[in-house]
């Protein structure tokens, strides 16, 4: 694993401390969540003939996913990258040993 691959990596890393904290904020995910109940309200309310309303309440739920559903993803990639890197720098120390000992 090169300089570039491990700054990456770890810049996914953060990415991943970020995600969780935001996913795990309760005046985020309150936030999330009294949009989502307002939207729902909206909708319930509707007039049925009032397809373009609806449609445009549909998709701002749409983007509501979206935006958490990114932010989930973030957490994970991070996570997986966080993996990378510990087997990356668990290869790399091993390829070190093995060298040390056959120098020996």
């Amino acid at each position: 694993m090169n300089l570039e691959q491990e700054q990456k990596l770890l810049k996914e890393v953060d990415a991943v401390v970020n995600a969780d904290r935001l996913l795990n904020d309760e005046v985020f995910v309150g936030a999330v969540d009294s949009v989502r109940t307002a939207i729902y309200e909206a909708w319930s309310k509707s007039p049925v003939r009032d397809m373009e309303g609806q449609h445009e309440l549909r998709l701002l739920l749409k983007l509501l996913d979206d935006l958490t559903g990114h932010i989930g993803s973030a957490a994970k990639d991070g996570r997986f990258a966080a993996e990378t890197l510990r087997q990356g720098r668990k290869f790399a120390q091993r390829v070190k040993d093995s060298a040390r000992e056959f120098t020996r």
